[in-house]
């Protein structure tokens, strides 16, 4: 008889954190196609939701698909196992250089973009840099699988 694996509570909190991470993307898809739809006079207008870079009708797609491969991931996560729980310290290392990168990337972004017109935070891009900033997050935190065993926590420490 096999003894069942035990979840440490900080490996836990890093599966319900991709959970959130999830969700808040899914928050942010759902309150685009709102006001693409229905301009609620209570959700900003577009131009606080995009950066301009791609044409809506493409971003929509994408982070659909996105939003299903993040869902793999977080299940593959609560699990414990699957394709996407991360344990070769290389392929750990890259990805949570790749999201301190992102998140540096997405900052920088934001602080380029506060003189410009126009002055309000939120017309600046506040929504679409948030929203990277989940994903960054996201990334980082699939790079924290614990290397042996769920209760090992010490995966989340940066390269």
């Amino acid at each position: 008889m096999s003894n069942p694996i035990v979840i440490a509570p900080l490996d836990r909190w890093r599966e319900v954190t991709l959970w959130l991470c999830l969700s808040i993307f899914v928050a942010r898809v759902i309150g685009q196609v709102e006001v693409v739809l229905l301009s609620p006079s209570w959700l900003p207008p577009f131009r606080a939701w995009e950066s301009g870079l791609i044409p809506y009708s493409v971003l929509l797609p994408v982070q659909i698909i996105l939003t299903a491969g993040m869902a793999i991931v977080a299940a593959d996560h609560w699990r414990g196992s699957g394709a996407f729980w991360v344990t070769r310290p290389s392929i750990r290392r890259r990805l949570k250089i790749i999201a301190a990168i992102y998140f540096t990337v997405m900052l920088l972004r934001l602080v380029m973009t506060a003189e410009m017109p126009p002055h309000t935070l939120l017309e600046r891009g506040l929504i679409p840099v948030l929203a990277h900033w989940d994903l960054a997050a996201f990334i980082y935190l699939t790079a924290c699988t614990p290397l042996t065993h769920p209760d090992s926590f010490s995966a989340c420490t940066f390269p």
